[in-house]
């Protein structure tokens, strides 16, 4: 929910078997949209806390299943029928119950409340298609803390939704937020390579991390998750993110243009080749970043016909990195049932500075820690892609220290 996707975001944790989360929603989630939201100065996310942080076997609040097919449910709306989604959260919480989600009870309540999908929405979230992303905002939780619900957090900083203050504490934080900055420039102005450089800087002290996608203008993946990187807000240090790298490559869905193959113009120990590939290198010189993601597809799968898909590839400097970062999306975002077990993601150290990519120059020059992560095109929707890239960078960052809210 918000109306500005450059806005700060609030992230509240719920479940739909509490009723200090019926609380919170009827009283002080209707006063953080009034304030905050419908105004402009801030977006909202839910997330549906149904497993315990510290036992992921275990139910936050029940001792069953209930309380996580309904927040399977709710992803399904909003997969399905994103429309309709707040009118469904609006009456499960006004006509709260503390009984058992069964199939037929969340599909009656689906129907009170006007989703139209019913069938669709059920078959998917019955078969477990969202329980990862059920499951991912335990892992979420865990990594910021937060062990109960209702919940709020902005930036690293949560607090219980029903504090009493809660208007007061939410602008401090946006206070916070707004000492930092967030600009556009462009790379190559008034050129056909013209593309938008993204600065987050948040103000205070931390590391800096450079992005990149688009650099291949026929993977899409790369370049819509690099795209949806520019929107998170650093805690501490800076974020910069090139999102369309490639921008001829883009417009045309193409992998390179009569410039040549962009990734294929940085030499270790000599300039780029190319006028924009000198461009995008001084630009990331000039940021003197800590580390460097790039963000690509692939059309086949590294563990399954030879191609570089569902792969991150590290430099020297710090390769357990990249594999912890497979590890937490295999876990928490591959959905068993959709993918076989060779769309998971795998990692090797292999970026030394021999060859003339982007990545590997970052650290044959300047010994920076680098990733290139390679999502796959081949049996995929764009969307899984999409938010796999996004969950691989923002492990990769976090490992880095480069903490957002």
């Amino acid at each position: 929910m918000g109306t500005d996707d450059d806005n700060p975001t609030l992230v509240v944790y719920v479940n739909f078997l509490s009723d200090s989360s019926q609380y919170f929603v009827q009283h002080n989630l209707e006063d953080v949209v009034r304030e905050y939201v419908l105004t402009g100065d801030l977006n909202l996310e839910l997330r549906f806390l149904s497993y315990k942080p510290d036992d992921l076997d275990a139910y936050l609040v029940g001792d069953d299943e209930g309380e996580a097919r309904a927040a399977r449910a709710a992803h399904g709306v909003w997969d399905v029928e994103p429309e309709n989604f707040w009118q469904f959260f609006e009456f499960m919480f006004w006509n709260f119950t503390t009984k058992t989600y069964t199939h037929a009870r969340l599909e009656s309540y689906m129907d009170l409340a006007g989703v139209r999908n019913i069938t669709k929405i059920a078959n998917r979230a019955y078969e477990d298609r969202y329980d990862s992303l059920v499951r991912s905002a335990t892992d979420e939780a865990v990594r910021y803390g937060i062990s109960s619900v209702p919940r709020v957090r902005l930036l690293r900083d949560h607090k219980h939704g029903n504090y009493s203050d809660i208007l007061g504490w939410t602008q401090t934080r946006l206070d916070r937020v707004n000492a930092g900055s967030v600009s556009t420039h462009s790379l190559l102005p008034g050129t056909n390579h013209e593309t938008p450089v993204h600065v987050i800087d948040s103000g205070k002290p931390g590391p800096t991390a450079f992005v990149v996608g688009g650099v291949h203008g026929e993977e899409p993946q790369g370049y819509h998750a690099a795209d949806y990187i520019r929107h998170l807000r650093p805690t501490g240090g800076k974020l910069v993110v090139v999102p369309y790298a490639n921008m001829p490559a883009v417009k045309i869905g193409a992998r390179y243009t009569e410039d040549g193959d962009l990734n294929r113009q940085f030499p270790t120990g000599s300039e780029p080749t190319s006028k924009l590939a000198r461009a995008l290198w001084d630009e990331l010189v000039s940021h003197d970043p800590d580390v460097v993601v790039d963000l690509h597809s692939s059309s086949g799968i590294y563990r399954y016909d030879g191609k570089v898909g569902q792969a991150v590839f590290s430099t020297p400097a710090t390769p357990e990195n990249a594999g912890n970062a497979c590890d937490y999306v295999n876990e928490q975002y591959i959905d068993r049932s959709a993918y076989p077990s060779h769309y998971d993601f795998d990692w090797r150290g292999s970026l030394s500075g021999s060859r003339p990519l982007f990545v590997h120059k970052a650290y044959g020059d300047l010994r920076l820690p680098g990733y290139i992560v390679e999502t796959t095109r081949k049996g995929t929707t764009l969307e899984d892609a999409v938010t796999w890239g996004v969950a691989v960078a923002r492990s990769l960052l976090w490992q880095h220290e480069v903490y957002h809210g």
